[in-house]
This record gives C-alpha cells, structure tokens and sequence, in this order.
C-alpha cells in the first residue's frame, strides 16, 4: 500500500512539474495611431497562424480610449483561448500592468468575434491585444 501512495505522490509530483513547464504561446496585436494594425511579435506558430485581425475600431468614452478588435478564426477547428488588453501611454509605457485579468474566448471555424476594453486612465494612447492559448 506504501508502494502505491509512493508511486501516487511521484506521479503528481511529475504532472505537476510538466503543467509548470507547457509553453504558454502569446502574439501580440498593435494598433498604430492611423488605425493600421500590426502583428509585431510572436513566439507560438499555433496561434499567429490561425487568427487574423478582421477589423479593429479605437475612440473614446469621454478622455479614456476605447478599443474593439474583431479576431478571426482562420483555421477549420474551433479555438479556445485567452486574451486581454495591454493599455500604452505616448511614451510605449504599459499602464495598470498586471490591472487585467486573461479572458477566456472561444471562436468556431472562421468566425469573427470583436472583444472590447476601456483603458484604465486618460494617460493611454495606444493599445496591444494580447492572446495566449
């Protein structure tokens, strides 16, 4: 019976660590002052490969910058993954950091779907969408 608490505890032990240590695969998605949108980086082939920015739309609610982004699925299967806002002020520096949670999204097979955020203060200007399987 020890053999097998033993055997229980190493397993857990071993998954533990492999969870630890999956890739977490991030593009990010700029959305340049003139409206033009860029994919600036990338460390994952999976996700890069099959979303795109279908349409992204940016004003304001009184002095705070809104965003919408339309992503879409590209690939023939649905996709389940995480994304957030990550809030610029003029000088590329991220304000709130850490101020958002991920939000879980699910696209089907070449649909689109628009995600929205309000920047956390008036001092933002530009916006990255952030997605992570």
């Amino acid at each position: 019976m020890r053999r097998v608490i033993v055997n229980a505890v190493i397993l857990a032990g071993f998954s533990t660590a492999m969870v630890g240590c999956a890739v977490n695969e991030t593009a990010t998605v700029t959305v340049n002052d003139d409206g033009t949108t860029q994919i600036i980086e990338s460390n994952s082939g999976l996700l890069s490969d099959n979303l795109s920015i279908a349409d992204t739309k940016s004003g304001y609610v009184g002095d705070l910058l809104k965003a919408q982004v339309s992503i879409k699925n590209d690939s023939g299967s649905q996709l389940n993954f995480q994304y957030k806002f990550k809030w610029l002020d003029k000088n590329g520096f991220e304000v709130a950091i850490d101020g958002r949670p991920w939000q879980p999204i699910s696209i089907t097979p070449h649909e689109s779907k628009a995600v929205q955020g309000v920047a956390p203060n008036p001092t933002v200007n530009s916006f990255k969408v952030l997605v992570q399987d």
